[in-house]
């Protein structure tokens, strides 16, 4: 019996080391108010790029345009899932802008936002945002690009509502 639980340990802590170099989440604590926030750094999309920040009280995920477009609270995203017959249509929640700077900015809380934790575990094949003049910019993601955002989103999903104990 002595083998076969130190066998079942060795799993549990190789297991527990694939998942944590998985999860490569940047984390700063702020000097003047110590509050802790997570970061993805940024993903390259095709397209644009797009980072993931967390603290205590949201969640932002900024997706930053190559080319300069306008984007204020009308504006809308429309997120195409693997399958084709699910999508979420979401409105940016960031202030007005010209620089190509689009939020989707979710309370963070003890449970994980519905739609944000669809982002994180199921595969984001294409993304359409509408700009303040109503063009469409797609972003389309390839398989590679699909892993890198679900495991960057999957690793923010699990650690984000951990910042609420820390205040």
């Amino acid at each position: 019996m002595r083998p076969s639980f130190l066998l079942v340990v060795g799993l549990l802590q190789v297991s527990s080391l694939l998942f944590s170099q998985e999860c490569q989440l940047i984390k700063e604590t702020d000097p003047y108010t110590r509050q802790t926030r997570l970061s993805t750094g940024f993903i390259e999309l095709t397209g644009g790029s797009l980072v993931a920040d967390a603290d205590s009280k949201e969640i932002d995920i900024m997706i930053t345009f190559k080319t300069d477009r306008c984007f204020d609270d009308d504006c809308t995203a429309l997120v195409y899932f693997e399958g084709g017959k699910q999508k979420l249509s979401l409105r940016n929640g960031g202030t007005m802008n010209c620089e190509g700077l689009f939020h989707f900015i979710f309370r963070n809380g003890p449970t994980v936002n519905y739609q944000l934790k669809k982002m994180a575990t199921m595969a984001i094949t294409h993304m359409v945002f509408t700009d303040r003049n109503g063009k469409t910019i797609p972003v389309t993601l390839s398989a590679l690009q699909q892993e890198k955002l679900r495991t960057a989103l999957r690793c923010f999903t699990d650690e984000a509502p951990k910042l609420l104990q820390q205040q």
